[in-house]
């Protein structure tokens, strides 16, 4: 791939299977992995041309062998990412993954794909160039020398020159020309028409007279009703919604490209509608909810509609009903009688004094046991909620549990909250 002085990862290629797959082959972190493929993306610019591991030519009477080279393939690989493990694993796990294709006696580096083709692009282009040139050289006049390198342009300037002169003279003496001949057209005698007479309308040979404007009393009075609109089906619906969820992420990520409409949004649009009892400002609410996630804006590319709508990332964003508006109400109260009830009060209070309404719609489903060891015991309705809630205000809750004098908090699961009670 000589010629080329840059290297291009596709943006899906960062969380592919393929990296996923060789990533767990080797034990590596994916982000190093991912290091270690841009250092064989620039090692191959130059040591693969074609994008290929091919046999090396014959020489000193040696036929091509394909199974030898592939050791000296496999050293090349490894030392320009620098492998410092097994020898032969690093090649061993890009085969498997994919990212190695065997073709016959050569082995394909897929990541070259891509500026294989770019450069063959360029060679096109360069040969076609080279033909044109050959042709007009071979179509000079006998006797006439080729055009020298540099008068071309100046010869092309000069006859644009000379093509808007001529054309200027010729529409100035067609205008004369034109002005002499030009005369007013008369106009017609006015014509006595008498209040009695009916017009007559005239028509082709063949055809029938229509009245142009049928008489007031005459209009059938459908005419004046205005037809319903449309309703719009299921697919419109699902489209509409997501052109909000793109204006949605446009607002909270500057600059980032609106992405094309996933293949099962419909699909997903009325099944997520159904769950939320057809509130599509429910759904809507967990678009803006996802958005602002940690989670969300962790991926690259970030905060994607297909994402979202993956079975189980929409529905942790979903708030649940309230009769009354969130602003309009005060902080959420619960039993205060024991210690660890006043510690939760007053945890919810400062969510609430600092303006957290969304996360206040998560806590405040976890009940406050007991204060143990130091610690206050929160039982949380199953599995997922204590992992959905540790994940995303697990820290905010354990700061502001110490400043309550406690030393953090511990989420119980129903079955323990049962044995905690007795």
């Amino acid at each position: 791939m000589a010629g080329l002085d840059w290297v291009q990862v596709d943006v899906g290629f960062p969380m592919s299977l393929a990296v996923v797959c060789a990533a767990r082959t080797l034990g590596m972190e994916r982000r190093a992995f991912l290091g270690a493929m841009v250092e064989l993306q620039i090692w191959a610019v130059q040591a693969l041309p074609s994008g290929r591991f091919e046999p090396f030519a014959a020489s000193a009477g040696h036929a091509p062998d394909a199974s030898a080279d592939e050791d000296v393939w496999r050293e090349a690989v490894e030392s320009a990412v620098r492998w410092t493990g097994t020898p032969g694993a690093f090649w061993n796990a890009l085969l498997r993954a994919g990212i190695l294709v065997r073709e016959d006696d050569s082995v394909r580096l897929t990541l070259c794909d891509r500026y294989v083709q770019v450069l063959e692009k360029r060679r096109k282009e360069a040969e076609r160039k080279r033909r044109e040139r050959a042709n007009k050289a071979s179509t000079a006049s006998a006797g006439r020398p080729a055009d020298a390198p540099g008068t071309s342009s100046a010869r092309k300037r000069r006859e644009k020159e000379s093509e808007k002169k001529t054309l200027s003279t010729a529409a100035g003496a067609e205008s004369s020309v034109s002005a002499g001949r030009l005369a007013p057209v008369p106009l017609l005698p006015d014509e006595d028409v008498s209040a009695d007479v009916t017009p007559v309308q005239l028509s082709l040979p063949g055809t029938h007279l229509v009245p142009v404007t049928p008489p007031p009393e005459e209009r059938h009075p459908l005419t004046a009703t205005t037809a319903p609109e449309p309703q719009d089906t299921p697919a419109q619906q699902a489209a509409a919604f997501f052109e909000s969820f793109q204006d949605e992420r446009s607002k909270a990520f500057r600059g980032v490209p609106r992405e094309d409409m996933p293949a099962g949004w419909a699909d997903w649009y009325a099944k997520a509608l159904s769950k939320v009892g057809g509130d599509e400002e429910r759904l809507l609410a967990a678009c803006r909810g996802y958005l602002k996630s940690d989670w969300g804006r962790s991926r690259q590319p970030v905060c994607t509609a297909l994402a979202f709508c993956s079975p189980k990332v929409w529905v942790r964003y979903i708030p649940p009903q309230q009769s009354e508006p969130a602003e309009e109400s005060g902080p959420p109260s619960v039993d205060v009688t024991t210690e660890a009830g006043r510690t939760w009060q007053e945890c919810l209070t400062r969510l609430h004094d600092q303006g957290k309404h969304y996360a206040l719609t998560w806590l405040t489903r976890a009940r406050p046991l007991d204060v143990r060891d130091g610690h206050l015991m929160l039982a949380v309705p199953d599995l997922y909620f204590r992992q959905w809630v540790e994940e995303h205000y697990g820290q905010t809750v354990e700061l502001l549990v110490r400043d309550f004098g406690l030393l953090g908090v511990r989420w119980v699961l129903p079955a323990q909250a049962a044995g905690a009670e007795r």
